[in-house]
């Protein structure tokens, strides 16, 4: 009767190995391997590593500049200007008896204004207006002679104003007036005293055929 104790006694120890070797082989599978846990999900976004531009670096050719503002028209009462010619020197007068040359207008010296009047006996008169000496008084009209020119000039506001000509037989009274008539020009005077670009329109002649561009007609007896 005491071996039948004993055998009942070691039953239950054996029972329970049985759960503990099936362990290893139910995480074994047959053969096969555990699958891997879900890695977590980061939900921020990933940062923009594009860098934004310079604005010292030029701009790409291929974009579209932005369109430019509009410039405001042109004065066309302001006083047209003469390459190298300060508008504040540009003067006119009047001489009776003589017209402007517009050829003659233009710069003197530095920036000064220069321009002829001439007469239909061919006298010429010139008119100059240039910057004084700095810290140069105002001066009446005074007359100089010399080298065979004679000029009538004054100084007002730091500006010097002369009229000479080389005329020996020039009227001084004409002179001294001429000077005292000087003054600013303004848009529509000055206009006048523009050379037109073109030159002057062209000389119209009658000798040239109406049509093609055949040799100038000679009419009867001008040979002689």
């Amino acid at each position: 009767m005491i071996p039948q104790r004993s055998a009942r006694r070691r039953l239950p120890a054996t029972v329970l190995l049985l759960p503990l070797l099936a362990l290893p082989l139910t995480a074994c599978g047959s053969g096969g391997t555990a699958a891997p846990a879900a890695e977590a999900v980061d939900p921020t976004p990933p940062a923009d590593t594009s860098a934004a531009p310079d604005p010292s670096e030029p701009a790409d050719p291929s974009e579209p500049a932005d369109p430019a503002e509009p410039t405001a028209p042109a004065d066309p009462s302001a006083p047209a200007e003469f390459p190298g010619v300060d508008p504040e020197l540009i003067y006119l007068t009047e001489i009776p008896g003589y017209t402007l040359a517009p050829q003659s207008a233009g710069v003197i010296g530095d920036d000064g204004w220069g321009c002829s009047y001439v007469s239909a006996t061919g006298g010429t008169i010139e008119l100059r207006v240039e910057r004084a000496e700095p810290g140069a008084a105002d001066t009446d009209i005074t007359a100089d002679r010399a080298a065979g020119i004679t000029e009538f000039h004054r100084i007002r506001d730091g500006v010097r104003i002369s009229v000479l000509t080389t005329d020996p037989d020039a009227d001084p009274d004409l002179l001294r007036a001429a000077l005292e008539a000087a003054h600013p020009a303004d848009a529509a005077e000055l206009a006048g005293a523009l050379p037109r670009k073109d030159g002057g329109a062209p000389v119209q002649r009658g000798d040239l055929p109406p049509n093609g561009d055949g040799a100038p007609l000679d009419p009867e007896g001008a040979a002689g």
